[in-house]
């Protein structure tokens, strides 16, 4: 049986529909005398609302989504458009693997500047240029924030060739110079440079050359305990951009309107935040000398401390070792004195010490006897055992605030043989006479 078709399914028409009695292969009907079943129908094949979901998923494929991505190519297209017609100036952006210094870019814009300038102009406007500020834009915006500074920034396109009113009538304009002081300053750069193409796109910036003015403002709310001040931010209060002004005006009252109104009408503000932000340096500045001063202040008593427990661990440490060389003063007898090197200590204070010193012994050594002798430690005791000792002197190193030396040319300091062993040394085995100097 075939299936029905569309237009029988929207009105209804099911067909005609055998039944089971009608079938020759029913065993009912085939057997003599059977009984005759109840017929039973079927319900429609496709109910009306099924009908509608039909025909509405033929509308969609056939009409709606052709429709739909027909609009989607159009506005794309659009876009496109829109942006080469629009925004073309600032499809020159640099390229990301450009690798430059901010500074260089800045001092090679204000020479190409001073290269443009036109000898008519230049001999109108005998001081050129306004003072541009000689650092990147991440400094100069840094003056705005934290210095409270106006910052007029200048930028360019360099296809942008006939875009010289901006340029010729207002940046050269000697009133235009007469605006700049401690607290005005100027900062340009072209889209060749990343800084300068980052501002233009924060700044939406659609046409070149452009010229703004940007200062910190920040607003006064009512608040419910009076009349609240709101943060102050960084804020374009005034701009010219593109190649002429509309309606056409004289440059000077352009200048007059645009930015020096601008100007008196936000500097009592910018007054009292230039006055907060000075504080507020001042304050840190205070607060960083205290730390300092406290940081120093703790440092010179921790290494009081130290110097001190040094000092009393080195007297213990001579202490201990008194008992070694307390024998030395002693001459050995005729059969050991070979093996002993006498040595002459003559002191600052022109008192001499004779010791007898084994052969073996270090450099070190002498130094330690001197330094025992030089703080009357040479009969003292000590209670520390030797492994206590060994245990508490382990790393422990004493610093030596003088030098041994030989009276007669040339002058060897021992200082650097306190490894070497006495017997190694001519300048004091078998004799030797050592002066001990402060250092």
């Amino acid at each position: 049986m075939a299936p029905p078709s569309l237009f029988d399914s929207i009105f209804g028409r099911a067909g005609y529909q055998r039944t089971q009695n009608d079938v020759p292969s029913n065993s009912n009907n085939a057997m003599p005398g059977a009984y005759q079943q109840d017929q039973v129908s079927d319900p429609p094949t496709t109910s009306l609302r099924e009908s509608f979901k039909l025909l509405s998923t033929y509308v969609n494929v056939i009409i709606a989504k052709p429709i739909i991505i027909a609009l989607l190519l159009i506005f794309r297209v659009l876009t496109a458009v829109i942006n080469i017609v629009c925004f073309r100036d600032l499809t020159n952006a640099p390229s990301p693997n450009e690798i430059v210094d901010p500074i260089d870019k800045v001092n090679k814009f204000v020479r190409d500047l001073e290269d443009s300038i036109q000898p008519s102009i230049a001999t109108q406007y005998p001081n050129q240029l306004p003072p541009f500020f000689q650092g990147s834009y991440t400094q100069a915006l840094y003056m705005a924030t934290q210095r409270g500074k106006f910052l007029f920034v200048y930028l360019t396109n360099p296809q942008n060739e006939g875009a010289s009113f901006i340029f010729n009538e207002i940046i050269m304009n000697q009133e235009f110079v007469k605006i700049f002081n401690n607290d005005i300053i100027i900062w340009g750069g072209d889209l060749k440079n990343p800084e300068a193409y980052q501002l233009a796109n924060s700044l939406n910036v659609t046409k070149f050359p452009f010229l703004g003015v940007l200062c910190l403002t920040r607003i006064t709310k009512m608040t419910p305990e009076g009349p609240k001040k709101d943060p102050a931010k960084i804020s374009l209060i005034a701009k010219i951009q593109g190649g002429k002004v509309s309606p056409p005006e004289d440059p000077d009252t352009v200048i007059r309107n645009k930015f020096v109104k601008k100007i008196a009408k936000y500097e009592p503000e910018l007054v009292l935040i230039r006055q907060e932000l000075q504080d507020k340096y001042m304050s840190e500045v205070l607060r960083k000398q205290q730390e300092y001063n406290y940081m120093a202040s703790m440092q010179q008593d921790m290494m009081k401390k130290n110097a001190k427990k040094r000092k009393a661990l080195a007297k213990e440490y001579l202490m201990y070792k008194a008992r070694q060389y307390e024998h030395l003063t002693t001459p050995p007898s005729k059969e050991e004195a070979k093996n002993y090197a006498r040595i002459v200590l003559k002191f600052p204070d022109s008192t001499r010490v004779t010791a007898y010193f084994p052969k073996g012994y270090r450099i070190e050594d002498v130094f330690v006897f001197v330094e025992i002798v030089r703080q009357g430690l040479l009969n003292s005791t000590s209670t520390l055992t030797e492994s206590d000792a060994i245990s508490k002197f382990d790393d422990f190193r004493i610093e030596f605030k003088f030098k041994l030396a030989s009276p007669l040319p040339p002058r060897t300091d021992l200082s650097s043989k306190m490894d070497k062993r006495i017997e190694e040394i001519d300048l004091v085995y078998p004799n030797g006479l050592l002066l001990v100097e402060d250092l």
